[in-house]
This record gives C-alpha cells, sequence and structure tokens, in this order.
C-alpha cells in the first residue's frame, strides 16, 4: 500500500498573511500545502498573486518553512469569454512555483458548452506546462456543473485530455446533493481522479460547519484506503472561516480565524489521519 501525501490547503487562513499559513502548517506537522486563490471563497484575487514576483516569494517561503506544492486551488467561472487568458495566467503560476495539480471548480450547468469548449482549450496550454486541471464536483449551485460521478466523466470524455483529471472532494457533495451518499459517491470518482480534498462538516441548524477530520460526519477510512491504492495526493482543506447556509452557499465571517484555532485544527486532523493510517504523515 502506498502512503498517502497528505497536505493543507491555505483557505482556512482567508485573510492572513501567507507566512502564517505557511509557518502554521509547518508547525502542525505537515510538509505539503496548496495555495487557495478560489473564486468566490477567499479574499480578494489580484491579478498580482498569478505573477512572477509572487511566484518567486512563494518559492522563497517554501524554502523557509521547509514546505513543497504540488497543488493550487484555481476555483473561477470557466464559462466566460476571458476564460483562457484568465485560467492561462493560473497554469503559468502553478508551472513557476512547482505544482502540477490545478484544483477549479468550473461553473454552471447554463455554461456547460462554453466550460467544455474552453477546457478543451486549456488542456493543451496546461500540457505545455506540466500542469493537470482537476475538476473539482461542485459544493453550490454556482458550480454544479459538476456535481456527481456520472457528470464528471461525461466531461472527462468530451474533453478528451489526459491533463484534465478529477479533483475530488465529498465535502462538497453533502451540501449540494445531500440525498446522496457522500463518500461512495465521491469513491466512484477515484478511477479519474489526480487529487483530493479532505474536509470534515457538521450540520448546525440545517447549516454546514467545518470540524477537524474524524469528529464530523464523513466516514473517511474506506476512502483513504481507496486513495492509498491509487496514491492519490490529498490536501485537508478545511475553510474555517466560512461556512455553508441551508441553499448550500457560502458565508465568509467577517474576520479572519485566530491561527491558534487553525494550528489546534490541524493538529487534531493529523493526529487522526495518522491513527487511521497507521504512519506519520
Amino acid at each position: 500500500m502506498n502512503k498517502l501525501v497528505i497536505g493543507v490547503n491555505t483557505a482556512m487562513f482567508d485573510g492572513l498573511d501567507t507566512e502564517v499559513a505557511f509557518s502554521t502548517i509547518r508547525a502542525a506537522g505537515f510538509r505539503y500545502v496548496e495555495l487557495a486563490y478560489n473564486q468566490g471563497y477567499v479574499g480578494d484575487l489580484s491579478p498580482e498573486l498569478f505573477s512572477e514576483n509572487n511566484a518567486r516569494h512563494i518559492q522563497g517561503l517554501l524554502e523557509k518553512h521547509q514546505l513543497r506544492t504540488h497543488s493550487v486551488g484555481a476555483t473561477m467561472n470557466m464559462g466566460t469569454q476571458d476564460t483562457i487568458p484568465q485560467f492561462t495566467q493560473r497554469i503559468r503560476f502553478a508551472n513557476m512555483i512547482g505544482a502540477t495539480w490545478i484544483n477549479v471548480c468550473v461553473g454552471r450547468r447554463a455554461d456547460r458548452e462554453r466550460i467544455v469548449a474552453n477546457l478543451r482549450e486549456l488542456a493543451a496550454i496546461a500540457s505545455d506546462h506540466n500542469c493537470v486541471i482537476c475538476l473539482e464536483n461542485g459544493g453550490d449551485p454556482n458550480y454544479d456543473v459538476f456535481s456527481l460521478a456520472d457528470e464528471g466523466f461525461a466531461l472527462l470524455e468530451e474533453i478528451g485530455s489526459q491533463a484534465v483529471a478529477f479533483n475530488v472532494d465529498a465535502g462538497n457533495i453533502v451540501s449540494l446533493c445531500p440525498d446522496k451518499r457522500a463518500i461512495e459517491e465521491a469513491m466512484a470518482m477515484l478511477p479519474g481522479a489526480r487529487h483530493c480534498h479532505l474536509k470534515d462538516i457538521v450540520h448546525r441548524d440545517g447549516e454546514i460547519y467545518f470540524t477537524p477530520i474524524g469528529q464530523g460526519e464523513l466516514d473517511y477510512i474506506p476512502m483513504l484506503e481507496a486513495l492509498s491504492a491509487r496514491a492519490i495526493p490529498c490536501s485537508l482543506e478545511i475553510p474555517l472561516r466560512m461556512h455553508r447556509q441551508r441553499d448550500s452557499y457560502p458565508v465568509r465571517a467577517g474576520s479572519p480565524v485566530d491561527p491558534a484555532i487553525s494550528l489546534d485544527v490541524l493538529v487534531q486532523s493529523r493526529e487522526t489521519l495518522e491513527k487511521w493510517l497507521g504512519y506519520s504523515i
């Protein structure tokens, strides 16, 4: 059995400096980081984030904190007229910092035809930059073009490129498709997956909040075994500043989460994962 590579998505540090995020992730005992540049889920996404200057800054921080990266979160509406230049920036940035997997929820069903056309063009650009666009099953109606396994495989077939795969997220299934068995549906996506997000959730008054792994409603143990068998890398995506309303749309709190709280959540999650897996991550 392969040992899982598990990193941390920086969404839980929304509103804080990247150095705070990286130092906290390292202090929690993780070695990999996934930058979260997700439209609609984190704060300001200035074009400067995808510049050569920021790539050099990120590389310096990775070296300083003895971290590595293999993935970038880059969710955006892929059905717009300016998708190609916007997402090409993200591909080039991922390549500059050494990330292979670009994880992205891609948009609405109403824009499916344009999304497919754009992804076909972007697949060639990703391939040229040694990257893979990993389509993530969406968690709210803004990103419902791919919510379940059959929809995702249909997209992959239409796009027809090895540079496009899945980023699987069982937690998103809970919010957008609450009548489905989230872990089983997520595991059905794994034959097409190259990356996975791990998040645990609890319901409070019909709304969804995020918890340390193992303290919520999702049983990840069988999925971890399947991920290990396929050597699919993962990131913990625990966006503590955000919760989901009854209609599944996200709401961000007015201020960032104390890094000490994030550190505690990460340590608890790591300890649970190591207990389940039987080895240090």
